[in-house]
């Protein structure tokens, strides 16, 4: 039996003021989500804790500093062209601690936007998760 690699993702769900912390993807060719708003994070590195490497996400792509507040789900999840990219993502809820936020790496722009809009506002296979998992509807409409 073959055991395939798997990528390991962080994603945060910023809340602010009754509101969630979306960017969109710099356009980039063969990119999955290029061009596509999405909840913020990126791939876990070599030696970090799942808590550093998502406040280094959202530092890197915002310049926010957040509080990760709590893990609110793992999922797997299949992507790309030829959906045989797998990926564990780990979504954790996390508050603003300091700054402003501004796109920075690889995110043309950021925006806050009111839960009963998320769905809407995200790339289709974003959407598709966030519509199918309870927890990360419970948690954004607060």
């Amino acid at each position: 039996m073959s055991h395939g690699r798997f990528r390991v993702v962080v994603k945060a769900l910023i809340t602010r003021s009754g509101e969630v912390l979306i960017g969109r993807k710099e356009e980039e060719e063969g990119h999955p989500i290029s061009g596509q708003w999405h909840l913020l994070g990126g791939h876990l590195e070599h030696g970090e804790s799942l808590h550093e490497s998502v406040k280094r996400e959202v530092k890197e792509e915002t310049a926010l500093d957040v509080d990760v507040s709590s893990l609110v789900e793992s999922t797997t999840f299949a992507w790309g062209e030829d959906q045989e990219t797998n990926s564990i993502q780990y979504l954790f809820h996390c508050e603003v601690s300091q700054g402003e936020a501004q796109p920075k790496d690889d995110l043309a722009d950021v925006k806050w936007v009111k839960p009963s809009n998320l769905v809407e506002e995200l790339g289709e296979e974003e959407a598709e998760r966030v519509k199918e998992s309870e927890k990360q509807k419970n948690l954004s409409e607060n």
